[in-house]
């Protein structure tokens, strides 16, 4: 006898990286929160019986709702600056750090937001996401040697712009905590 689909533990091992996706594509990590929710139910209702098979429709998914979102915020707020309304922006961070990666965090967030935006949506599904350069492919419609090259080109500026910090930064993220940087963790032997 199979058993059920368990939806409730697959939203929660999933929405983290699925929310940090969306907030690269989204102003608001609220928009984003919103976004995971609405792909989650859409996945749902296509799969009722859930099939871990199928999570990379689940990113194409919140893919294609942030943008729809993104393009409804950009009319809006073209609409609303005609009538002279100001809309303010909200400015959270991407991230939901432990407290002792929080600095980190910042700094890695501030440098992969100075990629573009097509290098910065590769990094996230490939390195949190965890989808493979044909599931990003796919999703992206582009070519598998177009999407290793801008995750390649974003590694290399990140590495550039962060380098002179590694030390800085490393030192600063426990070792139990997963490497959120765009380099290996040093080895004991390379530690001074």
């Amino acid at each position: 006898m199979e058993t059920a689909f368990d939806w409730k533990q697959t939203f929660e091992q999933l929405s983290p990286q699925l929310v940090l996706y969306a907030r690269q594509l989204v102003d608001s990590r609220a928009d984003a929160e919103d976004v995971v929710q609405q792909a989650f139910v859409r996945w749902w209702r296509r799969f009722p019986d859930g099939d871990s098979s199928h999570i990379p429709l689940l990113y194409a998914a919140v893919r294609t709702i942030a943008l729809d979102q993104r393009r409804s915020d950009q009319r809006r707020v073209n609409r609303e600056a005609k009538s002279e309304i100001a809309v303010a922006g909200e400015h959270a961070p991407a991230f939901d750090p432990l407290p002792e990666q929080k600095e980190a965090a910042d700094i890695v967030e501030k440098a992969l937001q100075t990629l573009p935006e097509e290098q910065r949506e590769v990094v996230t599904l490939k390195l949190w996401g965890d989808l493979t350069f044909n599931e990003i492919a796919a999703m992206t419609k582009e070519s598998i040697n177009t999407v290793s090259g801008r995750y390649r080109y974003a590694l290399q500026a990140l590495h550039k712009k962060l380098s002179h910090l590694r030390a800085d930064l490393l030192g600063a993220v426990p070792s139990h905590a997963p490497n959120i940087l765009p380099f290996s963790q040093p080895t004991a032997e390379a530690m001074p």
